[in-house]
């Protein structure tokens, strides 16, 4: 990865980062475990929650073994997207909310034994869906959209997407020609 992408890597990352340990903070320090703020009327709430589990509550007070695929997590990102990220900003800033992600939730684990997670979604007087912090989010969507990148990336290429590292985001010119 070129030292401009790792840049835009880092810099992604540690906005992430710091915006997540605000929330959390400013959660933590104003909200009492388990009480809500309407935001959206009962449809979107801020909610105090730990979570020691991993996302969705899936394997709960399982601290270190999660903390332990955190740091997995980390390394796999950082060595495997960095051959794709190497040519495309948009991957680049993807990497960099994953990784800002991944470190946000690892610093609660280690520090804390759980996450704090805080936005509360769901059906007034219904189902919720399970709450999560801006880590969370990060993680999601850039799993999303650099899947997605990639399938366009793939599509403009006319084929399955080379793995070489070469990728780009910018329209080829070294496409197939239509026949």
């Amino acid at each position: 990865m070129s030292r401009r992408r790792a840049i835009l890597v880092a810099i992604v990352a540690i906005v992430v980062f710091v915006a997540d340990r605000i929330a959390k903070i400013l959660v933590e320090s104003n909200m009492p475990v388990g009480s809500s703020i309407d935001v959206a009327g009962p449809w979107i709430r801020i909610s105090h929650v730990t979570n020691t589990g991993a996302a969705f509550g899936l394997l709960p007070e399982r601290t270190t073994l999660l903390s332990i695929l955190s740091v997995g997590a980390v390394f796999a990102i950082v060595f495997y997207y960095r051959r794709l990220a190497r040519d495309s900003r948009l991957i680049a800033a993807t990497l960099g909310m994953q990784l800002g992600g991944a470190i946000g939730n690892l610093v609660d684990r280690i520090g804390q034994g759980y996450v704090v997670d805080f936005v509360d979604v769901g059906v007034p007087d219904g189902p919720r869906f399970w709450s999560f912090n801006v880590a969370d989010s990060s993680i999601v969507v850039g799993i999303i959209a650099v899947t997605v990148l990639l399938w366009w990336q793939e599509r403009a290429r006319g084929g399955p997407a080379a793995m070489s590292g070469t990728a780009s985001l910018e329209p080829a010119s070294s496409a197939r020609p239509r026949e």
